[in-house]
């Protein structure tokens, strides 16, 4: 009788416990007839399994057949023990042992180290199963700066490998892109990137590359004879480290690695959860299920990877294409802030598990640091930073490209999806400054954020631009209009409108604009009449069979729609109370006037935007499944105008641009993360509501202009991809759909 130990003192296990005991039963365990792979990690309950309660804090077992645990209907919870994880390719109920099965084909449910010490086994069913095929998303990559999560392309006998970059990473001299080897290839091998014109040489393969490494030699402390740890690690020798970002395409950037080894590498790792951008499949959240998976055995070799990632939300896996993406741990630092983000580990592969028929990808990665360790590299954190995206980046993109996945329009649909990275940026992160490089490099600028990034911009600096001055030109007040500012009958222009769409025209504005003061073409705000001016243009064209300029103009509009779904953007609050100003002293002693509130237009249109953008997307995908009144059929330019400026008497109603002054006021204004998320906090499903009503306006205008100009006449030959340089050219013509201020738009409009 032990007198003193802790023999069923589970939670006092290691993870060199495990590891020893998963060792010294390894051929016990591989032999029996239907396990396919093992793992150290948390022991997994099912989730209809009842929780214990305070009288009794330990679970009653059920006796008996249980149902098959997996990976999908099993969760680890705040009493899980350190265990073995176990994978089964079938589950047999213990009914069935003794019978047509032989007592010893039964997995142990416990495993005894040499003191004594009992190690729990976790049985899991794992149905094997074929990955998803080779499919990259619609992304269009930037041209200036590459980073992590972008696109790499190696061509070799014939075949052309895809794979993602994970970071950068740095040898003290030279600047290297972190990858897989299997992807580099041999040394000296040129490597391609996705770049928006097309694929474009970035590097070529270094020397620096690891496959794999015997356990004991990466974990000395640790158990693992003739277990090899699959590592497949290659770097890529960049050739122009200027156009090398170290932020994270789709994440940003990021905090400092998560340095993994054997003193700190433990259970406490499981159910943590990580994110990553692969090439393939985009945003990808994911949570660590298991540690040292042991995933194959040949020629009496075992093969491990470090980490085991399952996807935190179905349908969202990990695909062919995105090895070498970097993971990275999600660390709370308190409050309802956003996690911060650190580089963890690099995808090199997959497992695929059954889900009642349904494949699911879980990934195969490897301990970064232990990378970085073994090829003496460093990883590069501050290295040609980016800024977050701004409204353009993240509200006009993201309503164009839902807008174009929801057109059922015959032709009109599928069009627009062929070319839905000319119309879009696919969620991207892009820094401003990036757009405006690419263009002076003749690179390509999605449309939807053409008119703010090109046509606010004097041609000197910018072919195509369409300023006359700094900050001053035709474009300028085609993006607003102040209709909620009393007229002298103290009616607004916006009531006027909404009680008779007879209204909505040009004279009737000019008039009312000149009775309030505000007689300077840049004060004269003419959104509704732009929108107008699109139209027409769309029916011309597609009218003529110019399925490109259709095209371009269809994804220009979706610019000013998305403006138009902004509250700030119909209001005289644009960017604070201005009825109420005060004295305000710049940094270099200057004092000048400012508005109560000034600073709210990029603090919700942007910043919020950008911050929450994750939360953000599918709450507008939710909105959009929901129920919608119908509006009134578009048939004619004024009927397109008329729906705008609904459209924005339905954003300040749902957000009144004075209650979202005093709310990004109360916390004192500014960035910070406490106005950042109070505003988020207080009107997440109102922005969420807002863009979704703007992508229906959209499509309806869209599919109106097509059906007015017979597009179903177009042939499937008309309508495939566009080449990007033929968009270009529309883009950067001034005269195609021209910027006109209100006292010139009239004569534009039929």
């Amino acid at each position: 009788m032990a007198i003193v130990g802790s023999a069923s003192d589970f939670r006092s296990l290691s993870l060199r416990d495990l590891l020893e005991a998963r060792e010294q039963y390894h051929w016990t365990l591989t032999n029996l007839r239907n396990v396919i792979g093992t793992a150290v990690g948390l022991y997994l309950i099912r989730v209809d399994d009842p929780w214990p309660d305070r009288d009794h804090p330990a679970v009653k077992r059920r006796h008996g057949d249980k149902p098959a645990r997996t990976l999908y209907n099993s969760e680890v919870r705040p009493y899980s023990w350190p265990c073995i994880l176990v994978f089964v390719s079938e589950w047999l109920d213990e009914s069935e042992f003794g019978g047509r099965i032989a007592p010893q084909e039964i997995v142990p449910k416990t495993l005894y180290l040499p003191d004594g010490r009992m190690v729990p086994v976790c049985v899991v069913l794992a149905e094997r199963g074929e990955p998803a095929a080779d499919r990259f998303t619609s992304t269009v990559w930037p041209n200036s700066k590459a980073g992590g999560g972008f696109g790499l392309i190696v061509d070799t006998q014939h075949m052309r490998r895809r794979a993602s970059v994970g970071c950068l990473v740095t040898d003290g001299h030279t600047l290297y892109a972190l990858t897989n080897r299997h992807v580099c290839g041999a040394p000296g091998e040129r490597i391609l990137a996705e770049g928006r014109a097309g694929t474009v040489e970035i590097g070529t393969a270094s020397p620096l590359q690891l496959s794999r490494r015997p356990l004991e030699d990466v974990y000395p402390t640790f158990a693992g004879t003739g277990t090899y740890l699959n590592i497949d690690a290659g770097l890529v020798e960049v050739d122009d480290a200027n156009r090398w970002t170290a932020s994270v395409y789709g994440l940003g950037d990021v905090g400092e690695l998560a340095d993994l080894n054997e003193g700190n590498i433990g259970v406490t790792l499981i159910d943590r959860t990580v994110r990553a951008y692969g090439a393939a499949s985009g945003q990808l959240a994911g949570t660590i299920k298991a540690l040292f998976y042991r995933y194959k055995s040949v020629g009496g070799a075992d093969y491990v990877a470090d980490l085991l990632i399952a996807p935190r939300r179905p349908g969202t896996s990990t695909r062919p294409g995105d090895s070498g993406t970097v993971w990275h741990l999600e660390v709370r630092h308190g409050g309802d802030e956003e996690p911060s983000l650190h580089p963890l580990a690099v995808e090199w592969g997959a497992q695929t598990f059954r889900n009642q028929g349904e494949a699911c990808n879980f990934t195969l990665a490897t301990n970064l640091s232990t990378i970085c360790r073994l090829l003496d590299v460093e990883v590069v954190l501050t290295h040609n930073l980016t800024a977050r995206p701004f409204w353009g980046a993240t509200g006009h993109y993201t309503v164009a490209r839902v807008a174009v996945a929801g057109v059922k329009e015959p032709k009109l649909g599928p069009f627009l999806r062929e070319n839905a990275g000319a119309i879009s940026f696919d969620r991207a992160a892009l820094e401003p400054g990036d757009v405006i490089d690419e263009l002076k490099d003749a690179a390509f600028v999605p449309l939807a954020d053409v008119p703010d990034v090109v046509w606010k911009r004097t041609p000197w600096t910018i072919k195509g631009g369409r300023d006359t001055a700094r900050n001053v030109g035709p474009e300028h007040p085609t993006h607003y209009c102040d209709i909620d500012e009393p007229g002298p009958d103290g009616q607004t222009l916006r009531a006027k409108c909404m009680a008779d769409p007879r209204n909505v025209d040009v004279e009737v504005w000019r008039a009312f604009y000149t009775e309030t003061g505000h007689t300077q073409p840049a004060a004269r705000g003419c959104l509704p009449f732009r929108v107008w001016q699109f139209y027409d243009a769309m029916v011309a064209l597609a009218s003529a069979g110019d399925y490109a300029g259709y095209l371009c103009a269809a994804g220009l509009l979706a610019h000013y729609v998305g403006d138009a779904c902004q509250p700030l953007h119909g209001s005289i609050y644009a960017d604070g109370d201005p009825h109420y100003v005060h004295p305000h002293t710049t940094r270099g002693g200057k004092t000048v006037m400012v508005k109560r509130g000034e600073g709210v237009h990029s603090a919700f249109e942007t910043d919020m935007v950008d911050r929450h953008a994750a939360e953000l997307f599918p709450a507008i995908e939710a909105k959009l499944a929901g129920h919608w009144p119908r509006q009134p059929a578009i048939k004619s330019g004024h009927d397109a105008a008329v729906a705008t400026v609904r459209l924005m008497d339905r954003a300040a109603g749902v957000l009144p641009p004075t209650t979202l002054v005093d709310t990004y006021v109360d916390p004192g204004g500014g960035t910070s993360r406490r106005t950042i998320d109070g505003l988020w906090a207080a009107f997440a499903d109102e922005t969420a509501t807002l863009m979704a009503d703007g992508i229906r306006v959209l499509q309806q205008i869209w599919v109106a202009a097509w059906r007015q100009g017979d597009g179903a006449v177009a042939t499937a030959a008309q309508l495939g991809a566009i080449d990007p340089l033929e968009i270009v050219a529309r883009y950067t013509d001034t005269q195609f759909v021209p910027s006109l201020d209100l006292d010139h738009i009239g004569a534009a409009l039929t």
